[in-house]
């Protein structure tokens, strides 16, 4: 009960937060503007929207295939069918509950393939691992080929949240480098015994910490590293082909370049992180960032809610298929299963 609670709680703080930004950036509209974002909306081309969101559905295939092989890399391999569903169940409970859907995925694959939720949980870390380090990738790139906008926008919106801690850093270099050199030996240490321990403790605790370990160490007993890097890139790709073909559902925005699909792309993550499902967050991000590339920051806003939509409305209607497919899927299997005619 108090867990139901606590859920609630964050999810209406989460909600609260972003409809707060929505209004606060609603505020300072004119009625002008309020005009020019009605018109982008009616005049949008939105096959190229389609197009755009289309990328979105692929990039999770990729992720399919991706997880599949770290599920093999355990000893519990499960199919395609099953893994995608899991997933497209994963953003529909991030969408209300962040964070929630990685362990609703799991339950899934619990359910429908009887793989232990402790070893599902840590593939699922080695892919969120995985994803912090592309985004950092991303960063980089983006700092690189876009440093001016990258400076100026960081110093504009996000510097007063990170800055304390970069001083902080800066102001104890040789603390900051011993910490961080402790940080990784420990690591270091603690992954060389993971490896090295042949002895699975018999308690139920012990073989649930194990199987959560087996997880986790999945990432180094891929049978095919190259392949689990090629879909990390790909799906990478398809992030940044969404966003070009989704510049251009509106005029105003068809003509900004790789530049601007490069910062958006590694930026307009962090709106995902803000509020749940990006609601809010992301079309404001938008805004302002595509503001420093010319477009008006109202219409860099109605860009920011199409792309929002279409791909909310992707992540509806695949979750609902997922909860239909699955359930039909259980359903039949509980028939065969009290009918016996299966009883290998």
């Amino acid at each position: 009960m108090k867990e139901r609670i606590l859920s609630a709680l964050k999810v209406f703080l989460s909600l609260g937060f972003a409809f707060f930004l929505i209004y606060l950036f609603y505020q300072k509209l004119t009625p002008s503007d309020i005009l020019d974002m009605k018109e982008a909306i009616i005049n949008a081309h939105y096959p190229w929207l389609v197009l755009a969101v289309s990328f979105t559905v692929i990039s999770q295939a990729l992720r399919a295939i991706r997880w599949q092989s770290l599920l093999e890399a355990t000893g519990h391999p499960a199919g395609f069918s099953n893994v995608f569903h899991a997933i497209s169940i994963n953003y529909l409970v991030n969408s209300v509950l962040p964070k929630a859907g990685e362990f609703a995925r799991c339950g899934v694959l619990a359910t429908h393939d009887g793989i232990p939720v402790q070893k599902s949980v840590g593939t699922v870390i080695n892919e969120r691992i995985i994803d912090l380090l592309s985004l950092f990738v991303v960063g980089m790139f983006a700092f690189i080929f876009e440093y001016k906008i990258f400076i100026k926008f960081y110093n504009e919106y996000l510097a007063a949240s990170f800055q304390p801690i970069i001083d902080l850093l800066l102001a104890k270099p040789i603390l900051s480098i011993i910490i961080l050199a402790v940080a990784f030996l420990l690591s270091l240490f603690l992954l060389t015994k993971l490896l090295n321990n042949k002895n699975k403790a018999e308690s139920k605790l012990g073989k649930f910490f194990q199987g959560f370990v087996d997880g986790i160490l999945s990432i180094f007993k891929l049978e095919k590293p190259l392949q689990f890097i090629g879909l990390t890139v790909l799906i990478w790709i398809c992030y940044f082909a969404m966003i070009v073909f989704a510049f251009k559902t509106l005029d105003q925005s068809s003509h900004l370049g790789y530049g601007a699909v490069l910062s958006l792309l590694f930026f307009g993550t962090f709106a995902f992180i803000a509020t749940p499902g990006g609601i809010g967050a992301y079309p404001i991000i938008a805004g302002y960032l595509l503001a420093m590339y010319g477009l008006e920051i109202h219409l860099g806003n109605t860009f920011g809610w199409i792309l929002w939509v279409g791909q909310t409305v992707s992540i509806l209607i695949l979750g609902l298929i997922a909860f239909v497919v699955l359930s039909r899927q259980k359903k039949l299997s509980t028939h065969i299963f009290e009918d016996g005619t299966e009883n290998s």
